[in-house]
């Protein structure tokens, strides 16, 4: 932090330069010339020493098991959004979407099983129980507290651990404050732009008793993505046992704009010492502007040579599912227009107040809304017609894995004696004719009202020392699902005399933005025209709203909490014990419309259920310093996660000639965990090493099962449908997970102090992280298939961080590399086939391994600006997911590289 010079009147000038940088030099207003000046000591600031050491003092002083990543003295995280940012931490894995870090994976832990809070309240986020964090940009935090073993004053579906997100408070600085970042940059796939900004003020007025502080962000990027799906798998047949072929192949080349901006408020009152208010609202917003133009080429829906089905026995038995020709396969075409919105709300006031009877007490209202909305401006099919001659014959190449590719011919012969014809380049050459062209509107949007009070007080126990903390909780929560449905067909169009768009009439000539070998070519649509088009329909009536489905998609699921907690501090000359226990009754009613009409004619009902329960949550934490630099920590608690909102929505379908019901499960219990956590941190005056071991035992795990449906909401008249078999998720599986996790962080520059070295080599530190764990969940026994054993979904048997730093004379370097290996996304169906457990389409679903590379490199031009350069996605390494085995891919997609430059301020 503190450097000193020899200096000449060229390094007295550069020493100028450096104090600017920092804002403090050790020179008298009376300096002597500069050819006399022979010492000049200067501080240099360096963010990410400084963030470090802040976030390592609060988890020094933690009472619980937790990761902390602290923003620098200027307020930035180096990372765009939350999830980015905690994905440098130690045993944090993340799940992207387009590139981008969307969800986070603690421990190895499915990612339903983390929670999310602003400033210690926890909020419901716009998905339900998945907590996303690629909608919440880092600007907005001060710091970010990863808690992995919960203590009974937090949720108890905190499983995996609790994404606790602390926001600025004017009173955190001395008095006016500004600062923000203003970045312009390139996305390399695509050639479009991408802009990253924010602005933050703070201020404390009435002689220091009212502090606000007010914060925006805005971040735009447009880019392309290549992608190409072999997907789903048909199930394997008797007569050929061990082949697995692909139903169909699809080219899915995007071009998006995705949007993320914020805005928080904050004001905080001092009443007196002893007494503060504040209120503070904070909205995000997430935007996806996706156009997806799509080709797909429905292997199943030719034949081989002679005529004989591709997915008959005797084609598979002959037949090469890696490498093969398919004459007449039906081409279809789509357009999804994606305008999808996410939006998070969440309003607070509340008070701190100390010595109130001799308890210091804290209070919270709160109101929260989140949008998860699903608009499809356009959605439009087109497909080939029956006529084989009219369809392509395809030759398709699945032995590259990351370069599966099919090509087009024409198709000639007869029906019998199937001819591979001229090869065609371009998919628009086939006809093609459009079936349907419609709109989708509406989402789910999910409401919850929370009222909290905390109560603590110093005390004694047994003679010791002891914080008593006591408090409860009352949360309402509501999720719904609306959707308004409008379609337009050829009929409907011709019946408005309105001519039938194709393909052609939609395209637009921009070049290809992508950079894989495609098989056949197409063109991208226009956008404007093809809205256009789609507003044209409605307001003439060609476009018929479907009022069944925004019927059926309709459900409504509300959930009541009331929350009680116990826990005591007791503290010893060796550290500190944690305990107490916390019990939560949960009430849930659910609604949606069910069609009882065994006819056409529609007749549809609103169906209610309703369930309860009750849990309790006992947890217990030793904190031992075992020396002033050492310490170990211990933890067991009791956690469950409960089921998703719309996995305990009634929205039933029935079939009474097959006596079967599928849709929600309102009775649906929480998935429940025992854990324990050891750990040892050495906090060294330069570098920090923290190793540990967890474990969790899991019980009532839910999966999708057959049973008896057990439910009269669906009888009517002398109709009994209770004992009908109900397909849904279901408790019943039980597992394990355990693992180990490694952190270390080390500057040189004590190192090199020691040896004598060039001042110069201090600046260079290192941080490395690396998370192993093994999880074993039981699938039970479904239709005849045997109990399997599986991993739990994101848990990934590595997870591994390494950061490269350099940070010296107001030149901060950070390289850094992620890898995690393969991880399962969803746990699949199975039949039994010869006597063989097989996947009915592309059973298990795996992510593969996935390595990112990026590089920041920031400089103080001086104490009020710095330069930044951010890298994002190096080495443009590719995503790629496939089904049961990695020789079964089913999806491979690339987004390319990201540079951003630009300033930072901070007056």
């Amino acid at each position: 932090m503190f450097s000193k010079f020899r200096s000449t009147r060229l390094s007295v000038a550069l020493l100028a330069t450096t104090a600017l940088v920092s804002g403090t030099a050790a020179v008298a207003a009376d300096a002597p010339a500069a050819d006399d000046v022979t010492e000049v000591t200067v501080v240099s600031r360096r963010p990410l020493a400084e963030s470090d050491a802040a976030a390592l003092r609060v988890q020094k002083n933690s009472d619980s098991l937790v990761s902390v990543l602290s923003a620098d003295e200027a307020g930035n995280l180096p990372d765009q959004n939350i999830a980015f940012a905690i994905g440098r931490l130690p045993g944090v894995g993340l799940e992207r979407d387009q590139g981008q870090a969307r969800y986070v994976n603690l421990r190895g832990m499915p990612r339903k099983w983390a929670t999310i809070s602003f400033d210690g309240l926890s909020v419901v986020s716009a998905e339900g129980r998945d907590s996303r964090f690629d909608n919440i940009p880092s600007a907005i935090a001060s710091q970010v507290l990863v808690q992995k073993a919960i203590v009974p004053s937090m949720p108890g579906d905190t499983v995996a651990g609790n994404i606790d997100i602390r926001t600025r408070r004017a009173f955190d600085y001395k008095g006016q404050k500004i600062s923000g970042k203003l970045g312009i940059g390139r996305v390399e796939l695509g050639g479009g732009e991408e802009i990253d900004s924010n602005l933050v003020y703070s201020n404390i007025f009435m002689g220091g008793k009212l502090g606000i502080v007010a914060q925006g962000s805005y971040y735009r990027r447009n880019m392309a993505t290549e992608n190409w799906e072999v997907d789903p798998y048909l199930t394997q047949r008797a007569a050929a046992p061990g082949k697995t072929f692909a139903r169909e192949f699809e080219y899915k080349n995007y071009r998006l704009t995705r949007y993320n901006s914020s805005a928080s408020l904050r004001a905080d009152y001092k009443i007196d010492e002893n007494n503060t208010l504040f209120a503070s609202s904070i909205w995000t917003i997430f935007k996806d502007d996706e156009l997806r133009d799509n080709w797909i080429v429905r292997l199943d829906q030719g034949t081989n040579a002679a005529g004989v089905a591709y997915n008959s026995d005797a084609n598979f038995s002959a037949a090469d599912p890696k490498l093969g020709t398919v004459y007449g396969a039906r081409l279809n075409a789509r357009i999804d227009y994606r305008d999808s919105e996410e939006i998070l709300a969440t309003n607070t006031i509340g008070g701190e107040h100390k010595n109130w009877y001799g308890n210091d007490v804290s209070w919270r209202l709160n109101y929260t809304v989140g949008l998860n909305g699903g608009d499809t401006p356009v959605t439009a099919a087109f497909q080939s017609p029956s006529t084989f001659t009219d369809r392509p014959t395809a030759v398709y190449d699945f032995r590259n894995g990351e370069q599966n590719i099919v090509r087009l011919y024409r198709t000639t012969g007869t029906t019998t004696a199937r001819v591979q014809g001229a090869a065609v380049l371009s998919a628009e050459e086939f006809n093609t004719p459009l079936q349907t062209f419609g709109r989708n509107a509406g989402g789910e949007t999910t409401q919850a009202y929370t009222a909290k009070v905390d109560f603590d007080r110093q005390s004694e126990l047994f003679g010791l020392p002891t914080k008593i903390e006591f408090g409860g909780l009352f949360t309402a929560r509501n999720k719904k699902n609306e959707l308004e449905t409008y379609t337009a067909t050829p009929t409907t169009l011709a019946g408005k005399g309105l001519a039938v768009p194709t393909w052609a009439t939609l395209a637009i000539d921009d070049p290809y933005k992508g950079k894989q070998v495609l098989g056949y070519t197409f063109r991208y649509t226009n956008q404007g025209l093809t809205n256009g088009l789609m507003d044209s329909y409605i307001n003439t009536g060609a476009a018929v709203r479907d009022t069944a489905a925004s019927t059926t998609n309709y459900w409504k699921v509300d959930e009541n909490q009331i929350a009680a907690y116990l826990m005591a501090t007791t503290t010893f000359d060796w550290g500190n014990i944690v305990y107490g226990t916390r019990v939560e009754k949960i009430e849930n009613n659910g609604q949606a419309y069910v069609n009882f009409s065994a006819t056409s004619t529609a007749d549809y009902r609103l169906v209610q259920t309703s369930s309860d329960d009750t849990l309790f949550y006992p947890s217990a934490h030793l904190n031992w310093n075992v020396t002033d630099k050492l310490k170990a920590r211990f933890s067991l608690n009791r956690t469950a996660s409960r089921p998703d909102y719309d996995d305990l929505r009634p929205n039933y379908t029935y079939s009474d000639s097959n006596q079967t019901v599928s849709g929600g499960n309102p009775n649906a219990k929480p998935e429940k965990q025992t854990g324990f956590d050891a750990y040892l941190e050495y906090y060294g005056d330069t570098g920090f090493l923290s190793a540990g071991f967890f474990y969790k035992d899991i019980q009532d795990v839910l999966f999708s099962q057959s049973g008896t449906f057990g439910s009269s909401v669906l009888n009517s008249g002398t109709t009994d449908r209770s004992t009908y078999t109900l397909t849904t998720l279901r408790n019943g599986g039980d597992g394990k997970l355990s693992g180990v996790e490694i952190f270390a962080s080390q500057s040189a520059e004590t190192f090199v102090e020691g040896l004598g070295w060039p001042e110069w080599l201090g600046g260079f530190g290192v941080k490395a992280s690396a998370t192993l764990s093994d999880s074993e969940v039981t699938v039970p026994s479904v239709g005849g298939v045997p109990a399997r054993k599986v991993s739990l979904p994101g848990t990934s048997d590595g997870v591994y961080n390494l950061q490269m730093i350099y940070e010296k004379y107001g030149l901060t370097v950070r390289l850094a590399y992620q890898y995690r290996t393969t991880w399962i996304q969803d746990i699949g169906t199975y039949t039994m086939v010869g006597g063989v457990a097989v996947p009915t389409d592309n059973g298990d679903v795996y992510w593969d391994d996935d390595e990112e590379v990026d590089l920041s490199v920031r400089y103080q031009v001086n104490k009020n600006l710095e330069w930044f350069i951010d890298g994002s996605n190096l080495r443009n390494q590719g995503a790629r997911r496939y089904g049961a085995v990695s020789t079964n891919p089913i999806e491979f997609e690339k987004f390319g590289q990201r540079y951003v430059t630009g300033l930072r301020f901070n007056f």
